[in-house]
Protein backbone atom coordinates (compact mmCIF):
# COMPACT_ATOMS: atom_id res chain seq x y z
CA UNK A 1 0.00 0.00 0.00
CA UNK A 2 1.43 3.67 -0.96
CA UNK A 3 2.06 5.51 1.60
CA UNK A 4 0.19 8.02 0.05
CA UNK A 5 -3.01 5.88 0.43
CA UNK A 6 -5.49 7.59 2.49
CA UNK A 7 -6.18 5.00 5.78
CA UNK A 8 -8.86 7.18 7.24
CA UNK A 9 -10.25 10.07 9.21
CA UNK A 10 -8.79 11.75 12.13
CA UNK A 11 -8.92 9.83 15.58
CA UNK A 12 -11.60 11.65 18.46
CA UNK A 13 -11.16 9.92 21.56
CA UNK A 14 -9.33 10.51 24.97
CA UNK A 15 -5.43 10.58 24.94
CA UNK A 16 -5.43 7.07 26.51
CA UNK A 17 -7.31 5.20 24.10
CA UNK A 18 -5.99 6.62 20.91
CA UNK A 19 -3.31 4.39 20.72
CA UNK A 20 -5.68 1.61 20.80
CA UNK A 21 -7.79 3.58 18.93
CA UNK A 22 -4.79 3.45 15.78
CA UNK A 23 -3.61 0.21 16.16
CA UNK A 24 -7.36 -0.89 15.92
CA UNK A 25 -7.52 0.86 12.50
CA UNK A 26 -4.56 -0.09 11.40
CA UNK A 27 -5.11 -3.85 12.06
CA UNK A 28 -8.61 -3.35 10.45
CA UNK A 29 -6.98 -2.29 6.86
CA UNK A 30 -4.81 -5.35 7.10
CA UNK A 31 -6.94 -7.45 8.26
CA UNK A 32 -9.29 -6.68 4.74
CA UNK A 33 -6.38 -6.82 2.69
CA UNK A 34 -5.75 -2.80 2.09
CA UNK A 35 -2.22 -3.46 3.77
CA UNK A 36 -1.17 -7.00 2.37
CA UNK A 37 2.25 -8.89 3.76
CA UNK A 38 5.68 -6.95 3.16
CA UNK A 39 3.85 -3.47 2.18
CA UNK A 40 4.96 -0.65 4.19
CA UNK A 41 3.24 1.15 6.66
CA UNK A 42 3.06 5.05 5.88
CA UNK A 43 5.59 6.76 8.04
CA UNK A 44 5.30 7.85 11.69
CA UNK A 45 5.21 11.65 10.26
CA UNK A 46 2.20 10.62 7.60
CA UNK A 47 0.05 8.42 10.35
CA UNK A 48 0.51 11.36 12.72
CA UNK A 49 -0.46 14.04 10.17
CA UNK A 50 -3.39 11.41 8.96
CA UNK A 51 -4.97 10.87 12.43
CA UNK A 52 -4.22 14.09 13.94
CA UNK A 53 -2.22 12.40 16.28
CA UNK A 54 1.10 13.04 18.67
CA UNK A 55 4.20 11.13 16.86
CA UNK A 56 4.07 9.70 20.35
CA UNK A 57 0.26 8.00 20.05
CA UNK A 58 1.60 6.56 16.62
CA UNK A 59 4.78 4.64 18.48
CA UNK A 60 2.58 3.19 20.71
CA UNK A 61 0.22 1.82 18.78
CA UNK A 62 2.82 0.90 16.21
CA UNK A 63 4.79 -0.82 19.12
CA UNK A 64 1.23 -3.16 19.93
CA UNK A 65 1.24 -4.28 16.58
CA UNK A 66 4.63 -5.28 16.47
CA UNK A 67 4.27 -7.02 19.60
CA UNK A 68 1.16 -9.09 18.16
CA UNK A 69 3.55 -9.88 15.44
CA UNK A 70 1.39 -7.92 12.80
CA UNK A 71 4.23 -5.95 11.73
CA UNK A 72 8.13 -5.45 11.67
CA UNK A 73 10.67 -2.94 11.65
CA UNK A 74 13.63 -2.70 9.82
CA UNK A 75 16.28 -0.63 10.55
CA UNK A 76 16.44 2.55 8.25
CA UNK A 77 13.97 1.55 5.90
CA UNK A 78 10.30 0.98 7.85
CA UNK A 79 7.34 -0.76 9.07
CA UNK A 80 5.98 -3.38 7.07
CA UNK A 81 3.45 -5.76 7.38
CA UNK A 82 4.10 -9.26 8.26
CA UNK A 83 2.63 -12.28 7.06
CA UNK A 84 -0.14 -13.64 9.36
CA UNK A 85 1.76 -16.66 10.19
CA UNK A 86 3.83 -14.84 11.92
CA UNK A 87 1.54 -13.52 14.16
CA UNK A 88 2.72 -14.28 17.86
CA UNK A 89 -0.54 -15.06 19.46
CA UNK A 90 -0.47 -17.96 17.47
CA UNK A 91 2.07 -20.41 17.11
CA UNK A 92 2.19 -23.95 15.97
CA UNK A 93 5.51 -25.58 15.42
CA UNK A 94 6.29 -28.27 12.81
CA UNK A 95 6.04 -31.34 15.63
CA UNK A 96 2.25 -30.10 15.79
CA UNK A 97 1.33 -31.07 12.24
CA UNK A 98 3.84 -34.34 12.09
CA UNK A 99 1.09 -36.56 11.42
CA UNK A 100 -2.28 -36.85 9.71
CA UNK A 101 -4.36 -36.76 12.81
CA UNK A 102 -2.55 -33.32 13.63
CA UNK A 103 -4.16 -32.36 10.17
CA UNK A 104 -7.51 -33.53 10.87
CA UNK A 105 -7.88 -31.67 14.16
CA UNK A 106 -6.46 -28.35 12.62
CA UNK A 107 -9.17 -28.60 9.69
CA UNK A 108 -11.58 -29.19 12.88
CA UNK A 109 -10.65 -25.59 13.39
CA UNK A 110 -10.93 -24.06 10.61
CA UNK A 111 -14.76 -25.52 10.26
CA UNK A 112 -15.27 -24.13 13.38
CA UNK A 113 -13.56 -20.52 12.08
CA UNK A 114 -14.68 -20.42 9.11
CA UNK A 115 -18.63 -21.33 10.08
CA UNK A 116 -18.58 -18.34 11.90
CA UNK A 117 -16.42 -16.31 9.36
CA UNK A 118 -18.97 -16.53 6.53
CA UNK A 119 -22.47 -15.88 8.58
CA UNK A 120 -20.39 -12.38 9.80
CA UNK A 121 -19.77 -11.72 6.18
CA UNK A 122 -23.16 -12.44 5.25
CA UNK A 123 -24.31 -9.60 7.65
CA UNK A 124 -21.25 -6.97 6.76
CA UNK A 125 -20.64 -7.74 3.35
CA UNK A 126 -20.51 -4.19 1.06
CA UNK A 127 -20.06 -4.06 -2.52
CA UNK A 128 -15.99 -4.06 -1.94
CA UNK A 129 -16.33 -7.15 -0.61
CA UNK A 130 -18.14 -9.14 -2.93
CA UNK A 131 -16.22 -8.23 -5.90
CA UNK A 132 -12.78 -9.48 -4.11
CA UNK A 133 -14.84 -12.70 -3.68
CA UNK A 134 -15.78 -12.49 -7.41
CA UNK A 135 -12.60 -11.47 -8.73
CA UNK A 136 -11.37 -14.87 -6.23
CA UNK A 137 -13.77 -16.75 -8.05
CA UNK A 138 -12.66 -15.70 -11.69
CA UNK A 139 -9.22 -16.43 -10.89
CA UNK A 140 -10.29 -19.71 -9.61
CA UNK A 141 -11.82 -20.01 -13.33
CA UNK A 142 -9.14 -19.11 -15.35
CA UNK A 143 -6.33 -21.26 -14.38
CA UNK A 144 -5.33 -24.31 -16.00
CA UNK A 145 -3.77 -27.54 -14.63
CA UNK A 146 -2.08 -25.02 -12.28
CA UNK A 147 -2.55 -26.41 -9.03
CA UNK A 148 -0.50 -23.80 -6.82
CA UNK A 149 -2.51 -20.80 -8.40
CA UNK A 150 -5.63 -22.14 -7.80
CA UNK A 151 -4.98 -23.39 -4.47
CA UNK A 152 -3.43 -19.43 -4.17
CA UNK A 153 -7.14 -18.22 -5.61
CA UNK A 154 -8.68 -20.41 -3.46
CA UNK A 155 -7.33 -19.55 -0.08
CA UNK A 156 -7.59 -15.92 -1.44
CA UNK A 157 -11.48 -16.87 -1.67
CA UNK A 158 -12.27 -18.15 2.33
CA UNK A 159 -9.75 -14.64 3.33
CA UNK A 160 -12.00 -12.18 1.53
CA UNK A 161 -14.80 -13.96 3.43
CA UNK A 162 -13.07 -13.15 6.70
CA UNK A 163 -12.42 -9.78 5.49
CA UNK A 164 -16.23 -9.32 4.64
CA UNK A 165 -16.81 -10.03 8.33
CA UNK A 166 -14.84 -7.19 9.62
CA UNK A 167 -13.69 -8.67 12.69
CA UNK A 168 -9.56 -8.45 12.11
CA UNK A 169 -8.94 -10.91 14.75
CA UNK A 170 -10.60 -13.58 13.54
CA UNK A 171 -9.23 -12.80 9.90
CA UNK A 172 -5.89 -13.02 11.74
CA UNK A 173 -7.09 -16.81 12.58
CA UNK A 174 -8.44 -18.00 9.78
CA UNK A 175 -5.62 -16.90 7.90
CA UNK A 176 -2.90 -18.56 10.16
CA UNK A 177 -5.22 -21.81 9.94
CA UNK A 178 -5.60 -22.00 6.04
CA UNK A 179 -1.20 -21.12 5.59
CA UNK A 180 -0.73 -23.75 7.78
CA UNK A 181 -3.22 -26.48 5.19
CA UNK A 182 -2.22 -24.79 1.96
CA UNK A 183 0.81 -27.80 0.88
CA UNK A 184 -1.70 -30.30 2.48
CA UNK A 185 -4.51 -29.16 -0.42
CA UNK A 186 -1.70 -28.67 -2.71
CA UNK A 187 -0.89 -32.13 -2.38
CA UNK A 188 -4.92 -33.20 -2.30
CA UNK A 189 -5.04 -31.24 -5.83
CA UNK A 190 -2.53 -32.71 -7.35
CA UNK A 191 -3.57 -36.82 -6.38
CA UNK A 192 -6.95 -35.93 -8.23
CA UNK A 193 -8.62 -35.35 -11.49
CA UNK A 194 -7.68 -31.69 -11.97
CA UNK A 195 -10.64 -30.45 -14.01
CA UNK A 196 -13.41 -32.62 -12.61
CA UNK A 197 -12.11 -31.17 -8.75
CA UNK A 198 -12.02 -27.09 -10.03
CA UNK A 199 -15.40 -28.10 -10.67
CA UNK A 200 -16.69 -29.36 -7.99
CA UNK A 201 -15.31 -26.90 -5.39
CA UNK A 202 -16.05 -24.00 -8.10
CA UNK A 203 -19.91 -25.10 -7.35
CA UNK A 204 -18.96 -25.28 -3.75
CA UNK A 205 -17.59 -21.69 -3.32
CA UNK A 206 -20.19 -20.07 -5.73
CA UNK A 207 -23.05 -21.43 -3.39
CA UNK A 208 -21.25 -19.50 -0.85
CA UNK A 209 -20.89 -16.37 -2.63
CA UNK A 210 -24.76 -16.42 -3.48
CA UNK A 211 -25.43 -17.10 0.00
CA UNK A 212 -23.19 -13.89 1.29
CA UNK A 213 -24.59 -12.16 -2.18
CA UNK A 214 -28.73 -12.46 -0.45
CA UNK A 215 -26.65 -11.84 3.07
CA UNK A 216 -28.17 -15.66 3.99
CA UNK A 217 -26.07 -15.99 7.50
CA UNK A 218 -28.17 -19.47 7.69
CA UNK A 219 -27.68 -20.41 4.17
CA UNK A 220 -24.12 -19.57 3.84
CA UNK A 221 -22.92 -21.35 7.29
CA UNK A 222 -24.46 -24.32 5.41
CA UNK A 223 -22.76 -23.83 2.21
CA UNK A 224 -19.23 -23.49 4.12
CA UNK A 225 -20.29 -26.28 5.85
CA UNK A 226 -20.76 -28.59 3.33
CA UNK A 227 -17.80 -27.10 1.26
CA UNK A 228 -15.27 -27.65 3.98
CA UNK A 229 -17.09 -31.54 5.09
CA UNK A 230 -16.56 -32.55 1.05
CA UNK A 231 -12.74 -31.14 0.83
CA UNK A 232 -11.55 -32.26 4.19
CA UNK A 233 -13.13 -36.19 2.56
CA UNK A 234 -10.47 -34.86 -1.02
CA UNK A 235 -8.13 -34.33 1.49
CA UNK A 236 -8.30 -37.53 3.07
CA UNK A 237 -8.93 -36.29 6.86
Amino acid sequence: MDSQTSLGSPLRSSRSNLPTLLADEIRNWIAAGKLTAGAKLPTERELSEKYQVSRIVVREAVSRLRHEGLVVSHQGKGVFVASPEHGRFLQISEQSLSQPEDYRKLYEVRMVLETGAVALAAEHRTDSDLSALQQSLDAMRSVENLEGSYVAADIGFHQAISAAGKNPFLTIMTSFVDLRLRESIGLAIRSQPFVKTVNVTLSEHELIFKAILDRDAAGAISAMRSHLTQASRRLGL
